[in-house]
């Protein structure tokens, strides 16, 4: 270590060896580490010491070194994890605590980053060199901790710590400058006092009296607190309840009731028509089948009479008239009672349509009615 030769002295030469290096690194820790860090509000840009501990954050989250940190990003650990470890840490805690402006200076940040990986080490220790998860995890925070880290750590180091000097020496050129114009001041009211006393010597008379006014200058450096998160929600204006707007949530789980009962409304009308068609077409197959029957019965009569009017002659005409007058009494009579059904089936049908009509309009009033009792409720709950 290249150590001044006298008390007082500065160093005249100095090499980057093991030894300097690490004097400087513990002289920039210091610095850098332990600075109190300018804390913005949620929501604004970040100061400087914020946007560099950002970037340390991003610096272990590059696209290549994805599979590294897939083990540390987010706070997901086995059962027996806590029996090891005393205090857990993950990525996505540090940038969340991060983003609350909780951390109150850069070490604290340094601190957890290194505790996320030196967790890996002694948990998955058991692990070490095999193709196993836990060797992986090992491997990984091997990798992380001492190729990504702390060469990022020696980055913002040297940028925080040359920062925060820089802005030291400035305000330190600054001081002086105010001091070197406050002496210039004295100085300059000395000069006139004197001149003053010296006249008032020469003219005989008394030497003014002075009064002499001694100027503290006091630094004020105010840090915004952080801002906690509330354990409460904030209770609704009740001016604004009548201009309040339905939730999502409400509006989908108001469709929802819509098309359930609009659904179950139409299939109680698909059951209603498919019994109802076939009630009717049933009774249209009876009476087809009764006019057929009738006409089959017809034919058979005429065909018989046919043949007993050859076959006895003249003498028979008058009785085969008889019986073909009855039998076509019977054919329409039959006919009669197949038309009867007919127009039966008719009044069942335009009897049915009506129950129908009647049906559908008791759906749309029960409708309307659901639609006015839900938009009703819905107006109660907001009002």
């Amino acid at each position: 270590v290249d150590v001044p030769t006298g008390k007082d002295e500065l160093v005249t030469a100095w090499k980057l060896t093991t030894g300097n290096r690490k004097v400087a690194r513990e002289e920039m820790e210091k610095i850098a580490l332990k600075t109190p860090m300018d804390l913005s509000e949620e929501g604004e840009r970040y100061t400087f010491m914020e946007s560099e501990s950002d970037k340390l954050l991003k610096s272990l989250r590059h696209q290549s070194d994805a599979r590294y940190m897939y083990f540390f990003i987010q706070p997901v650990y086995p059962p027996d994890y806590s029996a090891f470890i005393s205090k857990p840490m993950a990525w996505d805690v540090c940038n969340e605590t991060l983003q609350n402006r909780q951390y109150e200076n850069i070490g604290e940040l340094v601190d957890d980053l290194r505790l996320i990986f030196s967790n890996a080490l002694k948990y998955n220790g058991g692990g070490k060199g095999t193709e196993t998860i836990s060797g992986k995890a090992y491997d990984s925070a091997v990798y992380m901790s001492t190729k990504k880290l702390e060469p990022a750590i020696d980055r913002m180091l040297l940028s925080v710590s040359n920062r925060i000097e820089t802005d030291k020496v400035e305000q330190v050129m600054q001081d002086r400058e105010i001091e070197a114009e406050e002496r210039a001041e004295e100085e300059r009211l000395r000069k006139a006092w004197q001149e003053e006393t010296e006249n008032a010597k020469a003219q005989g008379a008394s030497a003014p009296q002075t009064e002499t006014t001694t100027v503290e200058r006091i630094r004020i450096i105010q840090r915004r607190p952080v801002r906690k998160a509330l354990d409460f929600d904030f209770p609704f204006n009740d001016d604004d309840d009548d201009n309040q707007e339905p939730s999502h949530l409400d509006t989908m789980r108001q469709q929802k009731m819509i098309f359930e009962s609009q659904r179950s409304d139409r299939r109680k009308m698909f059951i209603t028509s498919i019994s109802s068609s076939s009630d009717v077409y049933s009774r249209m197959l009876q009476q087809r089948k009764a006019i057929a029957w009738a006409r089959m019965k017809a034919a058979a009569t005429a065909a018989s009479v046919k043949e007993a009017k050859a076959a006895s002659g003249e003498n028979l005409d008058d009785a085969a008239a008889g019986e073909s007058k009855d039998s076509s009494n019977n054919a329409d009579s039959l006919h009669m009672s197949s038309s009867n059904v007919g127009d039966k089936a008719n009044k069942e049908r335009e009897q049915i349509n009506e129950k129908l009509k009647t049906a559908l309009g008791t759906l749309k009033q029960k409708k309307s009615k659901k639609k006015k009792k839900s938009k009703a409720s819905i107006k109660n709950v907001f009002d």
